[in-house]
């Protein structure tokens, strides 16, 4: 196994184990445990999966923990929509491109992404989305 594919694989595990842990928590005491974790881990798939988790947090997370989410996010922007590709979490997609943390190239790379991972739900608005702002070109077949 690549150490690409073993990374995105604890990510996925640290995400689903945030996410189980969560309906047991109120969102400010989750909010306070997962900034703690994401400044103190030195493990990046840990960071990751936290600060994705940190970021979508509608409350208990405040302006400066989701900054620092945020920053931390728009830096890794290739494993962390890779992430919610596999999640097929298309809104949280969608968040961070209005955001404008990516352009036209690494939308080809996240498209490639979801069509080798089967991620239909994902495909489709990342396809529309490169329709809507990039345009497809068409091929000039002239002889």
């Amino acid at each position: 196994m690549s150490e690409k594919n073993r990374f995105q694989q604890d990510v996925e595990t640290v995400a689903q184990v945030l996410a189980r842990r969560a309906g047991r928590e109120d969102a400010v005491l989750e909010g306070q445990k997962l900034y703690q974790k994401f400044t103190e881990t030195k493990q990046e798939p840990v960071r990751l999966a936290v600060a994705l988790r940190g970021f979508f947090l509608e409350e208990g997370v405040n302006k400066e923990q989701r900054d620092a989410f945020g920053a931390y996010l728009k830096g890794r922007i290739r494993p962390a929509v890779e992430q919610l590709i596999e999640e097929e979490a298309v809104e949280k997609i969608q968040q961070l491109e209005e955001l404008g943390w990516f352009g036209e190239k690494p939308l080809e790379g996240f498209i490639k992404i979801a069509r080798e991972r089967k991620k239909s739900a994902a495909l489709v608005w990342l396809l529309h989305l490169k329709q809507e702002k990039y345009q497809y070109q068409d091929k000039d077949f002239s002889l």
